[in-house]
């Protein structure tokens, strides 16, 4: 049974997250540009705290980076992309809360 709850809560994290990352509730606006790698700092609510970085990393795959790589845990994630297409803007979700080109 536990096991059984602690797999919904998840799903339901992993739901939040993925849904909250194309809501209105934007943190401002960024710029990539083709081939340039970026850093990003997630801060995640409670329920979001619970997804695992594979997820995160899969979200991140499914807007267009690739060689992603998650680290962190709880609260704080870091997230490292490279973007392959063309340059591009578009409004954050709240829970990036920096961006950094490396």
């Amino acid at each position: 049974m536990l096991k059984a709850l602690r797999k919904s809560l998840t799903a339901l994290a992993a739901f939040a997250i993925a849904t909250s990352f194309i809501a209105s509730s934007f943190a401002g606006e960024f710029t990539v540009h083709q081939g340039k790698r970026y850093r990003a700092t997630l801060s995640l609510g409670s329920v979001e705290r619970m997804v695992d970085n594979d997820a995160i990393a899969q979200r991140f795959r499914a807007l267009g980076f690739t060689r992603v790589r998650v680290s962190g845990s709880g609260a704080t994630r870091k997230v490292e992309g490279v973007w392959p297409g063309k340059d591009m803007s578009a409004n954050m979700p709240r829970q990036i809360v920096a961006v950094a080109r490396l």
